[in-house]
């Protein structure tokens, strides 16, 4: 379920999405995997015509109770991220919020949902939202 508020050109978008998987993934893999997502999505907005990024921030919570934190606030930024996790995760909860200018909010949610599917399709039945 997503929402947006716009202010003048400024769009802010809250979405979570539920990644259950095939079988436990790495930590690393889980990170390499969140990486791509996000160096996708920006050039995907770039290509589109975003003007900006304010950021991109997830928050991954995994079945084991452990968090990371990514974010991403250029279109040329690699994602920093904050935070470890040691173990394989079977399940993780993403809160994915951004805040971007002179972007339609809904085509944004659609860009999300692409970028994760094409990101994680090959580990997951399905993602739900």
């Amino acid at each position: 379920m997503g929402h947006s508020h716009v202010d003048s050109e400024w769009v802010t978008f809250s979405k979570e999405l539920k990644i259950s998987f095939r079988t436990p993934i790495s930590p690393s893999l889980l990170l390499e995997r969140m990486n791509d997502a996000l160096i996708g999505l920006s050039r995907a907005l770039k290509d589109e015509g975003c003007q900006l990024i304010g950021h991109i921030k997830v928050l991954i919570r995994s079945d084991a109770g452990e968090h990371l934190f990514i974010s991403l606030t250029s279109f040329d930024q690699i994602p920093a991220s904050k935070g470890k996790m040691e173990n394989e995760v079977s399940e993780i909860m993403l809160t994915i919020n951004a805040i971007v200018y002179g972007f339609n909010e809904a085509r944004l949610n659609f860009l999300v949902g692409q970028k994760m599917e094409e990101r994680f399709k090959c580990y997951v039945d399905q993602l739900s939202c």
